[in-house]
């Protein structure tokens, strides 16, 4: 029972890393750029597949193919913020219908490129680790330190940087940002392209120990929207918890109920929240 119990652990705290990954990117879109970033799950996606490519037909092996990937998946970022977003970043409806376009382009892009097969990549790390009896996956637990990891200096770029103290000047009154000397396309930039390299990370990360197919960026948008609707719409520090609850849900319920049940129990937690408490965990009413 212990061994099962802590097995589940593993599961529960690699799949919310993830969850928390994505969704600091589309909460810090969000917060700084005020567009809602509906192609996030789709960068995810693509970003698992740019790097299967670098890492299984191209040979250059896991850390390389992370490396690179974060690298691409940042650039596209930069790409999407200046041509894509900017034009629209005080229309929001515009900038919305924008973010759908994405969707499609980088849906069927992918369905054309890659179609309906799932791809498998190598586990970053071969073998199992048995620690007190208990056995897991090394791969797993790689995947969870990586993300820690990341979390962990983001969040220090975000509260001890004097970028970091932009992006939240921004987030709280872009106009007296700009007013106060603050450089909002850049740091706008620089949001767009953090979001869209940890997304595609995370992607990369995923296809090391689960099977990717064009259908997780849906998934994946759901599960985020979630995740910044748990912690409350506007509070960067709540997407932890947020991320801990919606991956609790999704790593624990499939060994207790069937998928019919457990696959929807998310959002249904999603939806109760919302009428309890509109403003989620840790936000605020606007």
């Amino acid at each position: 029972m212990a061994a099962q119990i802590a097995g589940h652990l593993i599961n529960v705290l690699m799949t919310s890393s993830i969850y928390v990954l994505v969704a600091l990117g589309f909460a810090l879109v969000f917060g700084v750029m005020r567009i809602m970033n509906f192609a996030h799950g789709a960068i995810y996606m693509i970003g698992g597949f740019v790097c299967y490519n670098f890492w299984v037909p191209v040979g250059l092996g896991a850390w390389i193919s992370l490396a690179l990937t974060m690298l691409v998946m940042g650039m596209f970022g930069l790409f999407i913020e200046r041509f894509c977003f900017r034009p629209f970043q005080r229309d929001f409806e515009k900038a919305t219908v924008m973010a759908i376009a994405l969707v499609i382009i980088l849906k069927t892009g992918a369905d054309l490129t890659v179609g309906p097969l799932g791809k498998s990549m190598p586990p970053l790390v071969a073998g199992s680790i048995n620690a007190g009896g208990v056995i897991f996956g090394a791969d797993r637990l790689v995947v969870l330190l990586i993300a820690c990891v990341l979390l962990t200096g983001l969040v220090l770029i975000i509260q001890k940087t004097n970028v970091g103290q932009a992006m939240l000047a921004i987030a709280h009154d872009p106009d007296a940002a700009s007013l106060m000397g603050v450089n909002t396309n850049r740091i706008s930039a620089l949001v767009c392209a953090t979001g869209c390299g940890l997304a595609g990370l995370a992607g990369g990360l995923v296809g090391s120990v689960l099977v990717l197919h064009v259908s997780i960026a849906d998934v994946m948008l759901v599960k985020i929207i979630g995740v910044v609707i748990l912690a409350g719409i506007g509070s960067i520090g709540g997407v932890w918890a947020g991320g801990l609850v919606m991956g609790a849900l999704d790593a624990l319920c499939p060994y207790f109920l069937s998928n019919v049940v457990s696959d929807p129990l998310g959002l249904a937690l999603v939806v109760l929240i919302l009428v309890i408490r509109p403003q989620g965990f840790f936000g605020h009413e606007m």
